[in-house]
């Protein structure tokens, strides 16, 4: 018998291994149903306390470790805007002390801030402001010893050049950094309006995917994709395609109608993806639902260069009620040129950075307008 199945968690152990990230509720029910015992509940701090007090035998430990399924970690990138109102630097506007401990919303106690996070001004820009963090998850299905992992974050406000408005940029890796990244971009916000620096009606803007309707949204993510005017990226080819027909919209053209009834959510790898018919063709973008695209480029920044792959998609979004935001993910980076000895993290967020006014005047034209 292995040492896993020796020494099983127990106590806080036990409560650190159910608030993983990756251990499901429905993963907790499952155990507790075998015993005899049937709940409505699907939330962990329901069925979580239940386990705790009768503890895992070691069957139903190596049950959840083999349901744990690990993910490498890659930074996704989110961008939002909103409008600023007052002449104050961004850097002169922060509060004099945050709570970052109290951002991380974890009552199960699996993770903590590696070192106490703090605003820097990039380049001395007080206009410029970004704080990177680190987090520590503590992982129990993991070989004892070896269950720390480390999950890095940044977030960036941006003033823009005549003051009016206020850019923020997310970098997330896991989902904990996901969940401490939106939170602190809340409660900075919310400090931003109490101190009269964002109007109190302001509301941030985020491209999301009810903002489009169908059409718009594939003629938003192909000219975005493709055409990436006056970025770092030269469009090479299209990869992959996520999508599924509306299945909302009644009478489809006849060669989409095999799709309504068949295709729940269809993925497809290839090449030059773009230039299939349901795609190139206009008259069917009424009935598509796209949810992303992957995309091959080169690119040249001032001192590197090389190619890329960027994952351009609306996570979740199988949902038609979803509102879930584009997130950019760059899942392939080589440097064939490097005179400046830049890291590959760095160089992802300046090729992205690269793309972002170009990408908001497309969602700014193609965005359903209100009413």
């Amino acid at each position: 018998m292995s040492d896993n199945q020796i020494l099983l968690p127990t106590g806080d152990y036990l409560r650190q291994l159910i608030g993983q990230t990756n251990v499901n509720p429905s993963d907790l029910r499952n155990i507790i149903r075998r015993r005899g015992i049937f709940t409505s509940a699907n939330d962990k701090k329901t069925i979580g306390p239940l386990i705790i007090k009768t503890g895992l035998s070691p069957f139903e430990y190596e049950e959840l470790r083999e349901t744990y399924k690990e993910k490498e970690d890659n930074p996704k990138y989110k961008t939002r805007s909103i409008a600023w109102s007052s002449d104050e630097t961004l850097y002169a506007s922060l509060p004099e002390i945050i709570d970052y401990e109290s951002l991380l919303n974890d009552p199960f106690g699996v993770c903590k801030l590696v070192s106490p996070p703090d605003f820097v001004a990039e380049n001395s820009d007080p206009n410029n402001i970004s704080l990177e963090f680190e987090i520590a998850r503590d992982d129990l299905t993991k070989n004892w010893g070896e269950n720390t992992s480390y999950h890095k974050g940044l977030i960036e406000f941006k003033k823009s050049d005549n003051g009016m408005d206020v850019s923020l940029s997310l970098t997330h890796t896991a989902k904990e950094t996901k969940e401490f990244a939106n939170n602190l971009a809340d409660k900075m916000i919310d400090h931003f309006k109490e101190n009269g620096h964002i109007s109190k009606e302001e509301k941030i803007k985020s491209i999301k995917f009810n903002d489009f309707d169908n059409e718009g949204r594939i003629n938003f993510l192909s000219d975005l994709t493709q055409k990436a005017d006056g970025s770092a990226l030269t469009f090479y080819d299209t990869k992959d395609i996520h999508f599924s027909p509306d299945k909302l919209k009644s009478n489809p053209p006849q060669q989409l109608e095999w799709m309504k009834d068949k295709i729940e959510d269809l993925k497809l790898k290839g090449q030059e993806l773009h230039f299939t018919f349901f795609v190139k063709e206009k008259s069917y973008h009424d009935y598509i639902q796209l949810f992303g695209l992957t995309c091959q480029y080169s690119y040249k920044c001032d001192g590197f260069s090389g190619n890329c792959k960027i994952l351009f998609e609306f996570s979740d979004s199988n949902d038609i009620t979803s509102e879930s935001e584009l997130t950019l993910n760059i899942t392939m980076i080589k440097l064939d040129v490097n005179d400046v000895g830049i890291s590959k993290n760095r160089a992802k967020k300046e090729i992205l950075d690269s793309l972002e006014e170009y990408k908001m005047n497309l969602y700014q034209f193609y965005k359903l307008k209100e009413t």
